[in-house]
């Protein structure tokens, strides 16, 4: 033992064996410290623990102080050693339910039992030392391995992020036979719990716009229309991109990734701007292949919607339609069975769009871009309904729409929910300007007749002739001049 490093507290009655016992530990190079009380050698003690306490059982107890009560003890971290004499001997009842090294006995000679107490101390206290070493090696390990748990899991939720987005691709498979892009995009990212919020821009028809949709999903932040000051002839142009981002940012806050949606432009027609739920979805979730997905998922929309329609579609002309009608109430001309032989059970549907009509007349200075609306009009009902149908247009009022009667049911019903439903606001130059108009289409049943037909139709344009008979003209007509006038 090294003076210094262990210490020994003494609390004993009798002085005599205070020296005789401190004589035995100054041998060893320790000099003990007594103490004559318990009051004294209970704060003593709880300044600084010894390596040993040998107490009198006599002093066990001093007012209201008692031995057991003090925290060491109670705590099982005193080492305690009882010296009795002959007379005390029986006072070591009290001792017995105390954690404690063992008794001292009164003698001539303490040197030897002392040697085998401090032996045993010694031992005890490397035996400590070593569970101390073993308990911290093992927290140690323990918190690596709860590191390496937690890397694990992290790998693990890595690896599922990287394949959630094949799961994410297969979702959108589904809805392949969307009629709009968006649609598909809406219905996809609301069943993904990872996306907190998403908005959509694309480019308007004269290029001179950033539109976003119209959503009604608590995910979709919708972005105001965004005057880019220039026509983007060929997408969405860089500064277009910085633009949109700054203010997707502005409105969805940092950290967002962006998509780009290209068409047969090399800039995009369309950004995505998703805001993830947490950090390890942003950072580990291939965004880059689900980008490259939907560039082809959308070609395959572009390429259905832009497409012309096919000349077997449509009537070539009002007078063709009024003609094929009138074979189910006067019966087939002869040319009419050599080319067409069997005609099928047919019906007809009309679609009344005066209420566009009228919208387009009260906005006269906001222009429509009539041709586009057409064809995606039809396409996208195509893509909606998969229904075999043939169309005309009679003016721009109404389309009539001729289908087996089989299909009748499935497509009035279908034809009247796309009708409702379709964004006829986003073939407005100035889109915001109409936002809040409602476009209300009508479908109906029409009798195969040319005569029933166009009775109707003329009734719907009188009808519409009279609603807008007081509306500000957008131009002035100005009859040319004769040789009479001049």
């Amino acid at each position: 033992m090294v003076e210094g490093k262990v210490s020994v507290a003494l609390l004993l009655s009798d002085l005599s064996e205070v020296k005789e016992i401190s004589s035995v530990f100054k041998k060893l190079g320790v000099i003990p410290h007594f103490y004559e009380d318990l009051k004294t050698f209970w704060s003593g003690t709880l300044e600084r623990s010894p390596a040993l306490c040998i107490v009198d059982v006599k002093k066990m107890s001093e007012g209201d102080l008692v031995l057991r009560d003090h925290p060491a003890v109670i705590a099982e971290e005193m080492p305690l050693l009882f010296y009795y004499t002959q007379n005390t001997e029986p006072l070591l009842v009290s001792t017995h339910h105390f954690y404690h090294l063992g008794v001292l006995k009164q003698s001539a000679h303490y040197e030897g039992p002392l040697k085998a107490i401090l032996r045993r101390l010694n031992k005890i206290s490397s035996l400590e030392q070593h569970y101390h070493m073993l308990k911290v090696t093992t927290s140690a390990q323990k918190e690596q391995i709860e590191r390496l748990e937690v890397a694990l899991r992290e790998e693990v939720r890595a690896d599922n992020y990287m394949s959630m987005v094949k799961s994410v691709c297969l979702d959108f498979e589904n809805y392949r036979f969307e009629a709009d892009f968006f649609k598909a995009i809406e219905k996809v990212f609301q069943g993904i719990d990872e996306i907190e919020e998403f908005s959509f821009l694309e480019l308007s028809f004269n290029g001179q716009k950033l539109l976003s949709p119209v959503s009604h999903l608590k995910k979709f932040r919708n972005i105001p229309s965004l005057w880019l000051g220039q026509a983007c002839t060929n997408g969405i142009e860089l500064f277009a991109q910085n633009m949109a981002t700054q203010v997707a940012i502005d409105i969805m806050g940092g950290d967002l990734v962006s998509l780009l949606i290209r068409g047969e432009s090399s800039r995009p027609d369309k950004i995505i701007f998703i805001k993830s739920q947490n950090e390890t979805f942003f950072n580990n979730f291939d965004w880059n292949m689900l980008e490259a997905y939907l560039n082809g998922f959308y070609a395959t929309f572009k390429n259905k919607i832009d497409s012309p329609i096919e000349t077997n579609k449509k009537f070539s002309s009002s007078f063709e339609a009024m003609s094929f009608v009138d074979q189910y109430l006067f019966g087939q001309t002869v040319s009419e069975v050599v080319n067409n032989k069997n005609i099928e059970d047919m019906r007809l549907v009309d679609l009344d769009l005066s209420s566009l009509v009228q919208l387009v007349l009260k906005k006269a200075t906001n222009r429509f871009f009539w041709n586009r609306f057409s064809t995606e009009f039809i396409n996208k009902l195509e893509i909606q309904t998969r229904i075999d149908f043939r169309f005309f247009d009679y003016g721009v009022a109404n389309i009539g729409f001729m289908v087996r009667a089989s299909d009748l049911d499935v497509f009035f019903d279908q034809l009247k929910d796309f009708s409702n439903r379709f964004q006829y606001w986003k073939y407005f130059e100035d889109s915001e300007g109409v936002l809040s108009q409602l476009v209300s289409p009508k479908v109906t049943m029409s009798p195969l007749s040319a005569h029933a037909y166009l009775s109707k139709v003329l009734k719907t344009e009188a009808d519409l002739k009279e609603a807008v008979k007081d509306q500000k003209r957008a131009w002035t007509f100005i009859e040319p001049k004769t040789s009479l006038d001049i």
